[in-house]
């Protein structure tokens, strides 16, 4: 088996590069989000992916999310307002979930069920999150991350994909949604997180290959994403981002290239389907 033989999948996290600022500052910084995820769509070609689209950035730029459904590319909601699954109520998850699933939907007249949580917090303190997604129309997940960072993780959960429910947060579930967690790289004590963002800027490229190919080599696909803002090298450098949001970044867009050219990726959606 040839790492070509395998489709992985491949997300893009469609948030701009203040995103992780509160909402209540956003409009005092420029907007980029066009023009670097243009640039994605640009470098994919003919790769289709999975665009998780915050609701906020689909409501300022609907010809923006109108492309990347032109093209063929799946659109899933990344929630509103880009703040973690713990820092909200489940009401006002529910709210936020809802917003921005009529938002996508009202521009690309498909249903939304697709899901990804802001910071990946879909874990065991949030697991109540999960019923709400599915009785508002999700049917698949990609936000656990089998990892421990002070920031979120499960280091428990499955490594591939599997059922989830709020009662059956690390699997058995036969009513739940399907989750799709990001790949990782098994060691016998560890978790190395290696699906893209900050970890492709923070380890180098071989390792996250090496990691990729691993998984192919047991017959099953990585979960990889990346955020437009990853390749926009010239935005602006604002105290409120920690030193990590900038990490490397001038290194994103050579090794997205070199993604595309070792390995085979596809949506979610094309994924399971097809």
């Amino acid at each position: 088996m040839t790492i070509k033989n395998i489709h992985n999948i491949l997300t893009i996290d469609v948030e701009d590069w203040y995103m992780d600022t509160d909402i209540s500052c956003w409009t005092k910084y420029e907007d980029r989000i066009v023009t670097s995820t243009d640039r994605i769509l640009s470098i994919l070609g003919d790769v289709k992916a999975t665009f998780f689209v915050l609701g906020y950035v689909a409501e300022r730029h609907p010809e923006l999310i109108k492309r990347i459904h032109d093209l063929n590319h799946e659109l899933g909601t990344h929630g509103y307002s880009h703040k973690p699954i713990n820092r909200l109520t489940p009401l006002q998850f529910k709210k936020e979930l809802i917003k921005s699933i009529k938002i996508i939907k009202s521009i690309t007249g498909e249903e939304v069920v697709c899901h990804r949580a802001s910071n990946f917090t879909i874990m065991k303190n949030t697991s109540w999150a999960i019923d709400i997604m599915k009785n508002c129309g999700i049917k698949y997940d990609s936000s656990v991350f089998p990892v421990k960072t002070p920031l979120y993780g499960m280091p428990d959960a499955p490594l591939y994909p599997y059922q989830i429910s709020t009662e059956h947060i690390c699997g058995g579930s036969s009513e739940g949604i399907y989750e799709l967690p990001l790949s990782v790289l098994h060691l016998p004590l560890k978790n190395i997180p290696i699906a893209g963002g900050f970890y492709m800027r923070f380890f180098p490229y071989e390792l996250i290959k090496y990691s990729i190919k691993s998984i192919n080599k047991n017959g099953r696909s990585a979960i990889i994403y990346l955020h437009p803002w990853e390749i926009d090298v010239e935005q602006p450098k604002i105290p409120e981002l920690k030193w990590f949001h900038y990490y490397n970044i001038h290194k994103t867009e050579t090794r997205f290239k070199q993604l595309l050219k070792d390995f085979e990726f596809t949506s979610i959606k094309r994924w399971l389907y097809n």
